[in-house]
């Protein structure tokens, strides 16, 4: 039988830990197992968003929801090699890394999600560049046109110059329109939103000059 209790640091030396716990009466030679918690497990906002891209998967997909949930669990295991886990304690490292997985998963298939993807993203920067390479707007991801935020100068065939470490933003006609009509600065303000670095991959994927 195994039974758990909840204790506390007593004192904490060159020695060792000591813990606190209430009495439990156990025979000799029974191993006990302690478990520190850090406090930081999946927070509530995380466990809203991944069950957000779950839902709109599975709405995508035909699946049940949790249906389109396990097998994700087990899609994401099977790239990353992490242990069987569950939405309702894991790790808040491995639910950073579950949430942009699903979002990824959802820019590269055109799934149709209810929620502002940039609002779900954990890491904005990352969700950009794979907006960029995935050639889905960052705003509704939708198909997507190459936007220059670092402008070309009048007279410049931008065909010819080196695109390389020059700044864009993958947005559709609509919003590409929009950015262009309310100026760069307030567009990103309003989306919460800014220019990615051009490297070799995304030139690739544009058929850019390097």
């Amino acid at each position: 039988m195994i039974k758990r209790v909840k204790g506390q640091f007593f004192e904490i030396n060159q020695k060792g830990s000591l813990i606190s716990c209430p009495f439990i009466p156990v025979r000799q030679n029974v191993a006990i197992e302690i478990i520190f918690y850090d406090g930081r497990s999946i927070s509530p906002d995380q466990r809203k968003k991944a069950y957000a891209l779950i839902r709109d998967i599975s709405e995508w997909s035909g699946f049940l929801p949790e249906e389109a949930k396990e097998w994700l669990k087990f899609y994401y295991r099977s790239l990353t090699g992490v242990k069987p886990f569950s939405l309702s304690n894991v790790n808040i490292d491995i639910a950073r890394g579950f949430i942009d997985f699903l979002i990824e998963f959802c820019l590269m298939n055109d799934v149709p999600c209810r929620d502002s993807l940039p609002e779900l993203a954990q890491d904005i920067k990352r969700y950009l560049y794979l907006c960029l390479i995935h050639k889905r707007c960052c705003i509704c991801g939708k198909k997507t046109q190459l936007h220059h935020v670092d402008t070309v100068g009048m007279g410049y065939d931008r065909t010819e110059i080196p695109h390389v470490g020059k700044r864009a933003e993958a947005l559709c006609w609509k919003h590409h329109r929009q950015c262009h009509d309310t100026g760069q600065k307030d567009f990103d303000e309003k989306y919460h939103v800014f220019g990615i670095e051009i490297d070799n991959t995304i030139a690739d994927k544009y058929r850019l000059k390097k």
